[in-house]
């Protein structure tokens, strides 16, 4: 076996291993049409929905169209797995930050404690009012001293 008949079966083996991985990602080779279906019933699913959820009707022949080309692409593998993708992300070490306003939510046992009234502080007094005191005397001069 020559150097291009080896060239030319590891091009064919690597072009193999693309469209496999392709396939299983969605993003292209033989299953991309399969995952763009999936992606167009998904997307009609959040549709209907979006409508009973806001009270406007669906028709439930149409729910059921959609519900069984789902179930049956995920039975044949054509969707994988499915995540939000609008999700928020918990806060870093795993605790929650207190709700808006101070609100704290009640403990687990059900009684909720009464709610702590802070002190407040007094308003500052504010100083009467007074004249400015008189100038020290070093500030006059002898010629400034006009009254003797």
């Amino acid at each position: 076996m020559g150097f291009m008949d080896k060239a030319k079966a590891a091009a064919n083996d690597l072009a193999a291993k693309a469209d496999t991985a392709m396939s299983s990602s969605g993003m292209g080779g033989p299953g991309a049409s399969n995952s763009r279906e999936a992606d167009r019933y998904l997307r009609d699913l959040g549709v209907l929905a979006y409508l009973e959820a806001n009270g406007r009707p669906a028709a439930p022949q149409d729910r059921e169209r959609v519900m069984d080309a789902l179930r049956g692409m995920e039975t044949q593998g054509t969707i994988g797995t499915l995540t939000l993708q609008t999700s928020v992300p918990p806060p870093p070490g795993g605790t929650v930050p207190p709700p808006p306003g101070g609100a704290v939510p009640p403990p687990p046992g059900g009684t909720v404690p009464p709610p702590v009234q802070q002190a407040q502080a007094p308003p500052p007094s504010q100083p009467a009012p007074t004249a400015p005191p008189p100038p020290p005397p070093s500030w006059m001069s002898k010629d400034d001293d006009r009254t003797s």
